[in-house]
């Protein structure tokens, strides 16, 4: 017997059926179709997806470069012994302002006009800050003053706001450790 006759060569499958061309055309139509619906959809959805994102970045708490933030806040440093000024919404430092603690970058703490702020505990280098508040008139803040205590040395200090320093310093006699005294 030679090959053709046995059929080892499989050659039957060469000829196309009449389904299978249908199936090719019922195919590339349903291509088509899909992507003519699918056009339009695609760009609802891109516009949907812009639209969402310009109301996400319009709340967003990121501050870009030469724009301002909002509001800003005073915060205690802690042990560092400082206040830090810092922008909300975006949440950047925008200062430091040394009260109880020495900082040689600026002088704080070593210099004689420094130490005559700190009056009676110009020799105690380090201190505790806690809970800044800010002046008051007539129940409205009134943006002249910081008022931050030094908890492990008993003292209050007054930060003037048109310079961002220290003016003024005292020790509260009798007391320890007070903790979020309120001028």
């Amino acid at each position: 017997m030679s090959k053709e006759e046995l059929n080892l060569t499989n050659d039957s499958n060469d000829v196309t059926l009449e389904s299978e061309e249908r199936r090719k055309f019922f195919g590339k139509s349903a291509l088509i179709g899909a992507g003519v619906v699918a056009a339009p959809m695609t760009a609802a959805m891109f516009a949907s997806t812009a639209q969402a994102q310009r109301k996400e970045m319009a709340m967003s708490p990121v501050v870009h470069p030469g724009e301002l933030d909002e509001y800003y806040g005073f915060w205690s440093g802690g042990h560092s012994g400082e206040v830090r000024i810092m922008g909300i919404p975006s949440m950047r430092e925008l200062m430091r302002i040394p009260v109880f603690n020495t900082d040689s970058a600026t002088g704080w703490g070593l210099t004689e006009e420094s130490k005559r702020v700190k009056g009676d505990s110009a020799d105690i280098m380090m201190g505790d800050s806690h809970h800044p508040h800010m002046s008051m008139t007539d129940g409205s803040y009134n943006g002249k003053y910081v008022f931050i205590n030094d908890k492990a040395n008993s003292r209050v200090a007054r930060i003037r706001c048109d310079i961002m320093k220290c003016d003024k310093m005292l020790t509260v006699p009798n007391v320890q450790a007070v903790h979020g005294l309120r001028v």
